[in-house]
């Protein structure tokens, strides 16, 4: 759990305290910190008792909070009722940079929609800086300073976790269209460094450029595919390799040109600037050798994203296209691992499930609920009476061709796995009947007979998950001691 701190308190545990205790101290509020960031605090928090000796100044300090799920982080957050205040501490004296930061961190903390005032010090220059009511990066004095954090009321009754609420950042273009479209969205350093290659890849001579976006569920592949699409480039065609959604029809409505990749054929490539195939791990290989050869035919520009791991079908898992992806001569590659849409106690939950054998245990914190019914009647009663604006319940895709077990507990259930590829949602329900069980490997299998993979279409379903798993186990009790013993 994290705490406020005083900032004398932490410079003087610094100063006073043994190794192994000046640890410990820090991590009961939820701190780490380098020393020569701690000489830089010293340096301002002497700038500031210079002008004001009181302590009051110096309580109630969050150090190095960075925002669930998005990692971005402040080196000093101060609220108040009255307004709130961020402080960054530097060593150097490079004003662009100072003004850049703090005008990032006004654009992260607006959605808190609280006063704050945003204050950077060089402690190489032993200068206070503030943004003013323009984002003009002005020098203030120390007096200015110790002013501003006299005079207000600090608020630090609630914990700091609870003033950030994730959802306000983490935007998909399907389910938030509308914010999406008016650039209501954040993306984490690593996407942003990898939109600068991309856009310096699509910008550059080459006759065609291939791009291969990955990336695991939950990484923001689909986010900063679409925002490439966006920002960069003219025209482009978007080829979703499923079923379009409501997310698609409302920017097909704002003017994109978006199609499902069974209308590929009708299209013809060289009306494009680039093409983006979505969930690309699905295209057939015809459809795929089409692609490339017509991209290349106009000197056009592809990026593909996608991850492996999400297919459904067995042909889809064969036809291995990320290989065939990767093999495009000339590809540029890029690869997204910092996971910001899923939980960590839900993304660890869901690598224990699938594999038992990790070892992985969780805090029950309550983001998942383990349900268990002795017989499908039950446990379609219990779906029923859920809330829909609380919870998706997502079953698996039957076959057009066969009655399947899994049909006879989910005939009600209208959504399907391949209808929310690509989708995320707060609260996600999944169902796992009496044949699901682990192999001596200690991997997740299917028994029964089923045209896709339901141990594929599960992972997938419980990875669309952004806050809160209902796990409903029917008549099994296998899997649920299995899924008990993930937690501590």
């Amino acid at each position: 759990m994290r705490r406020s701190i005083n900032l004398i308190s932490l410079v003087q545990a610094k100063e006073f305290l043994g190794p192994t205790t000046y640890d410990k101290y820090l991590g009961r509020h939820g701190i780490a910190m380098r020393n020569d960031e701690i000489s830089d605090l010293r340096s301002m928090i002497e700038e500031l008792r210079a002008d004001c000796p009181g302590g009051q100044i110096f309580d109630g300090y969050h150090v190095g909070y960075e925002i669930p799920q998005i990692g971005k982080e402040f080196d000093l957050l101060r609220f108040g009722d009255n307004y709130s205040v961020n402080l960054e501490v530097k060593s150097d004296c490079d004003l662009h940079k100072m003004q850049r930061q703090l005008l990032r961190n006004k654009y992260y903390l607006s959605y808190l929609e609280v006063k704050f005032y945003f204050v950077s010090y060089s402690s190489a220059a032993g200068k206070f800086f503030a943004l003013d009511d323009e984002g003009i990066l002005i020098e203030v004095t120390a007096s200015d300073v110790s002013n501003l954090l006299s005079s207000q009321v600090v608020e630090d009754r609630l914990p700091i976790d609870e003033r950030f609420n994730p959802s306000n950042y983490l935007v998909s273009p399907f389910n938030s269209p509308g914010k999406f479209l008016s650039g209501q969205y954040f993306l984490t350093g690593q996407q942003e460094d990898v939109r600068r290659q991309v856009f310096a890849l699509l910008d550059g001579n080459s006759p065609s450029v291939f791009i291969a976006l990955t990336g695991a569920a939950g990484t923001g592949k689909t986010l900063l595919a679409y925002d490439i699409v966006k920002k960069k480039i003219r025209t482009a065609l978007v080829v979703h390799c499923g079923k379009l959604n409501d997310g698609h029809a409302a920017l097909i409505n704002e003017g994109w040109r978006i199609i499902s990749i069974r209308d590929l054929a009708r299209e013809n490539l060289g009306d494009f600037d680039c093409i983006l195939l979505d969930e690309a791990q699905r295209i057939r290989p015809a459809q795929f050798t089409s692609v490339v050869e017509g991209v290349v035919a106009n000197g056009g520009r592809c990026i593909f994203s996608y991850d492996r791991s999400q297919t459904l079908a067995d042909h889809e898992t064969m036809s291995d296209i990320g290989s065939m992806i990767e093999s495009i001569r000339g590809i540029s590659k890029f690869s997204l691992s910092e996971k910001i849409r899923t939980n960590k106690e839900i993304a660890s939950f869901i690598k224990a499930f699938v594999r038992k054998n990790r070892g992985i245990k969780i805090p029950d914190s309550g983001n998942i609920q383990l349900i268990y019914f002795n017989n499908n009647e039950d446990a379609i009663r219990h779906v029923t009476s859920l809330n829909e604006c609380d919870w998706k319940v997502i079953k698996f895709t039957p076959s057009q061709y066969n009655r399947e077990h899994h049909s006879t507990y989910s005939s009600g259930v209208l959504t399907t796995s391949h209808d929310v590829i690509g989708q995320e949602f707060d609260g996600v329900v999944v169902m796992v009947d009496a044949f699901f069980d682990y192999n001596e490997e200690g991997t997740l299998v299917y028994g029964g007979g089923a045209y896709y993979q339901p141990a594929k279409m599960i992972f997938q379903n419980m990875t669309r998950a952004r806050s809160r798993l209902q796990v409903i186990i029917i008549n099994n009790q296998r899997m649920l001691d299995a899924c008990m013993n993930i937690f501590l």
